[in-house]
């Protein structure tokens, strides 16, 4: 294998590259914490009473865009918006959904660590997209 060192980065065929992200992807698609992440997902999804009550969440919150930016909204409204949130927020498909999702970006930042210690190279740091969020 034909590797050549660049400012102390090892440059490998693109292929090599390739072959270990598909590996490396198949692997993490067979986490307990991915496969629970797709299956909270698709019964969030499929939860009708909570797909309703969050689209009239985000309705509510829609209407009332340019009250909340200015912080003119009356008690009553967010009274209302905060119930609402509330509402969908204590179902227990959005519950299991919102857990797997906590438990998965956790691992991601397990793995990150993980590759930051054995790489050299802070791999979050590495990962941030520019400007001023990042």
């Amino acid at each position: 294998m034909d590797m050549t060192t660049t400012n102390l980065v090892k440059i490998v065929p693109r292929e090599l590259v390739m072959e270990s992200a598909k590996h490396f992807a198949e692997v993490f698609e067979n986490t307990p914490q991915f496969q629970e992440f797709t299956q909270a997902y698709f019964a969030f999804r499929q939860d009708e009473e909570l797909q309703k009550t969050l689209q009239e969440f985000q309705k509510k919150q829609v209407s009332l865009r340019a009250l909340l930016a200015l912080n003119a909204v009356s008690e009553e409204d967010r009274l209302e918006i905060k119930n609402l949130r509330d509402k969908y927020t204590q179902q227990p498909s959005y519950v299991r959904y919102a857990n797997a999702q906590e438990k998965l970006v956790e691992l991601g930042q397990e793995i990150g660590d993980y590759l930051t210690n054995v790489i050299g190279l802070d791999f979050g740091d590495s990962c941030k997209t520019g400007g001023c969020c990042g």
